[in-house]
């Protein structure tokens, strides 16, 4: 695992043990702030495994590329392969081809030898005797010829075999080079492939400890959910103390002109973890700097800085029910600000967790999440 993925997972388990802390009963604002902290180290986890979600992707996409390569390698091999043993036997026919003629050479060459031994140890007369043995001039001359012919012949023949032999040892040595030079690119596209496989052995390597890395983020941030769930718990009670009376409704759209939804409030795949998750929100797209409106009468129960929902606010309307606007760019309201349906309390921007200008829109019951789009059929 890299250093800095090792480093981020220490400094995550620190941040979490200091985090948690026991909570004093009665003091909604220590919760708040300690559901911000939670929530802060929630999106320095996600940031983390955004970064793991980019590097698997891209080691993966290495990966693919160096199949490719292997498979060509192998390819490239395979052929180096047939191209080397084809030159293999070409040299081995070639050599067998000049053995012939070297044995041919020194066959006709032994004939010769021995005509011309046979020859000079009968002597010079007895030639002469075949010769006038003849029964008249024309066998005679018919003799001669024959004799000068059959030594023409032999040398003839001889020449020809040593040209031969020239020519199957200039083929052998042009074929031995190639089979030389066969024998090298084989050897590298050998070399090549086993490159290859070190390489895509190191990337699965690499690929396993960035899953290993994701797997102990993911657990982390489940950890940090429960903390989350507990304080939210705790929160709920504490809203519930302080609200004895119903302040307002939810009834004013918070966006007027603006209703197109980019993720709407349900369970989906989580784009970072992979995993099925609750969309506690409705996303609603708008330029930045778009006024915010609430959605109902109430008292601002939180304005700040909100972990992955960046600037947000929170407001009580009592009766357990309270509304979030999370990711403004600029805060309109501060806590303990009375605020009434349709009051600006802030402005459209893109912080926190967020990936546009977009407004994070909740409405929670007695804590719990709800589609907020309903109240507004």
């Amino acid at each position: 695992m890299p250093k800095q993925w090792a480093v981020s997972l220490i400094l995550t388990s620190v941040l979490i043990g200091s985090t948690v802390l026991p909570i004093q009963a009665g003091e909604l604002d220590a919760a708040i702030q300690q559901q911000q902290d939670l929530k802060q180290n929630q999106n320095q986890i996600k940031g983390q495994l955004n970064q793991l979600t980019y590097s698997e992707d891209k080691i993966k996409a290495q990966i693919q590329d160096l199949t490719t390569q292997i498979s060509s390698a192998k390819t490239s091999l395979s052929q180096q392969q047939v191209a080397y043993t084809k030159a293999q036997k070409d040299v081995a026919v070639s050599q067998k081809e000049l053995e012939q003629r070297i044995q041919e050479l020194d066959a006709r060459r032994e004939v010769l030898n021995k005509r011309v031994r046979g020859i000079y140890e009968e002597g010079q007369l007895s030639y002469l005797e075949v010769l006038f043995q003849s029964a008249d001039l024309g066998d005679f001359i018919t003799r001669l010829e024959y004799f000068s012919k059959l030594v023409e012949n032999d040398q003839q023949i001889l020449t020809e075999i040593r040209v031969q032999k020239e020519d199957v040892e200039q083929k052998t040595k042009e074929l031995q080079s190639r089979r030389d030079q066969a024998a090298q690119l084989q050897a590298q596209a050998a070399r090549a492939k086993a490159d290859l496989d070190g390489k895509n052995q190191q990337y699965q390597v690499a690929l396993d400890q960035n899953k290993k890395a994701q797997d102990d983020l993911s657990e982390q941030n489940s950890r940090l959910a429960a903390d989350s769930a507990t304080i939210s718990q705790k929160i709920r009670q504490l809203t519930a103390a302080s609200s004895g009376k119903v302040l307002g409704t939810i009834s004013t759209y918070p966006l007027p002109g603006y209703y197109e939804v980019s993720d709407p409030y349900g369970w989906r795949i989580h784009p970072i973890t992979h995993q099925k998750s609750l969309h506690t929100g409705t996303d609603i797209p708008a330029p930045g700097g778009t006024a915010i409106l609430a959605a109902g009468s109430g008292e601002v129960i939180m304005a700040g800085w909100y972990g992955a929902y960046g600037n947000a606010v929170i407001i009580d309307h009592g009766g357990g029910y309270t509304s979030l606007y999370g990711h403004q760019s600029r805060l309109g309201v501060s806590v303990g600000d009375k605020v009434k349906a349709g009051d600006v309390i802030g402005y459209v921007g893109t912080t926190g967790w967020s990936t546009g200008n977009h407004l994070h829109f909740e409405v929670r019951v007695n804590g719990n999440p709800t589609d907020p789009l309903q109240f507004f059929h």
